[in-house]
């Protein structure tokens, strides 16, 4: 037991005494410690000097120790929530003479090459601001050979972002080669009123059209890399404003003029439409009416067509029953005519014969003879003219009061037509002649 406790307790003195010696040393060397978003030069005590990258905790060992940030973000403004408490908007003039103050924020990379990093650190006498006012003088000449490329009123009404870009280039690149030229300030006149003249500059290009680079960046010597550059303000002097005023009054009332001739063409036109319009609804009223009457016309035109066709067709038909009713009215005519010719024929005959008849027999006198030859040519004459009447095949007579007396005669004279020839043997009457029997008429006592 006695053995066991001395073992232990000659292992705790040479703990303890690991402990002090341990934190004799840190005592005596330090600790050193670096964050994540930062990097250090270390110096130490023989003069070597190295770079520290990595986050943590370690012994200085009496080193000097510089820490620098991965990016550094800075405004140069004239606005306190952006700059601080000073102005420090950075002064341009472009070439029409105009003035601002430009107000800038810029975020860039800190060099992460070792080299570089340690050609920063001697450069800079390794302090952190140095590099800053480094990029500061840089952007200003940036902005200043920026400026003279335009005039004011053409960075203020269109070019500002073309500003902001050519300036982003150059902190990158260098500064461009620039040349002075001649120019005529678009809408500004003297009092003579021809346009005025001032010297510009503008961009060397080479053969490729590319910007030639005059002088060289020494962002780019150093490995510092622009993140972010924007133009947060521009503050130009008051005469440049007043000229901005007086080209704005010109171009409201250029403006104005110009809504005021739109408007009158627009009245015009207006005019214009309304009488298109007003001869529009004329021509198509009157197009109605004229198509109402060329519609009604054109009805009345196949009604009367209709009408004519149909007059027309009855006529064709009285015709065609008129030339029939006198086709069948001549037949009639005709055989009337020549059954009166033929009876007259047969009287001449009869008369002949009879003439014959008394030569031969010898027992007419001369007086009979004569009164022979005059009533013979007097029946030819007769039944002559009388072929030459238009009879009825029918003939209706009348009765008398006993209804027989009259019939009786009518049928007697109905009978000597017969015989003369005038009425023909086939008609309705001849035929009934036949079917009469006439009756004596009772003797009054």
């Amino acid at each position: 037991m006695g053995s066991k406790s001395e073992f232990a307790k000659i292992v705790s003195a040479i703990v303890g005494t690991i402990v002090v010696v341990v934190i004799v040393l840190i005592l005596m060397f330090g600790l050193g410690k670096n964050d994540d978003q930062n990097y250090q030069i270390i110096q130490s005590l023989s003069g070597h000097v190295s770079v520290r990258d990595e986050p943590g905790w370690y012994i200085k060992a009496f080193a000097t120790v510089w820490t620098y940030p991965r990016s550094v973000q800075r405004y140069f403004s004239a606005s306190k929530d952006e700059g601080g408490a000073k102005d420090e908007s950075i002064r341009v003039t472009f070439n029409d003479g105009g003035t601002a103050q430009i107000s800038t924020m810029i975020r860039f990379q800190t060099p992460i090459d070792e080299k570089k990093r340690r050609k920063a650190h001697r450069d800079f006498s390794g302090n952190e601001d140095n590099m800053v006012n480094s990029v500061r003088a840089h952007l200003i000449n940036c902005c200043k050979a920026t400026a003279p490329l335009m005039s004011a009123s053409e960075h203020q009404s269109a070019r500002k972002a073309e500003f902001t870009q050519l300036v982003h280039d150059q902190l990158v690149t260098g500064l461009y080669e620039m040349r002075k030229v001649e120019r005529e300030l678009k809408d500004r006149t003297d009092e003579r009123g021809k346009p005025i003249t001032v010297f510009a500059t503008e961009i060397v290009q080479d053969d490729k059209g590319k910007p030639t680079v005059a002088q060289r960046s020494p962002l780019e010597e150093y490995g510092i890399t622009v993140l972010q550059f924007s133009v947060t303000g521009t503050d130009y002097d008051n005469q440049t404003r007043a000229q901005f005023e007086a080209k704005k009054a010109s171009f409201l009332a250029a403006e104005k003029s110009k809504a005021e001739r739109e408007q009158e063409v627009q009245q015009r036109l207006m005019i214009i439409e309304k009488g298109l319009r007003e001869k529009a609804e004329v021509e198509a009223k009157a197009n109605k009416e004229k198509a109402a009457k060329v519609i009604k016309a054109q009805e009345e035109k196949e009604v009367a067509e209709t009408e004519a066709e149909k007059k027309l067709s009855v006529a064709k038909l009285d015709k065609q029953e008129a030339e029939t009713k006198a086709a069948k009215e001549l037949e009639v005519a005709k055989l009337m005519r020549q059954a009166a010719m033929e009876k007259a024929e047969a009287i001449r005959l009869l008369a002949a014969a009879e003439e014959e008849k008394i030569q031969k027999a010898g027992a007419l006198t001369e007086e009979k003879r004569v009164l022979a030859e005059i009533a013979a040519k007097r029946d030819i004459e007769v039944a002559r003219e009388l072929s030459k009447i238009q009879v009825p095949q029918i003939v209706m007579g009348s009765g008398s009061n006993n209804g027989k007396g009259d019939l009786v005669n009518n049928l007697i004279s109905l009978k000597l037509l017969e015989t003369s020839g005038l009425l023909g043997k086939d008609s309705a009457v001849s035929g009934s002649l036949k079917s009469v029997k006439l009756e004596k008429a009772p003797v009054k006592k």
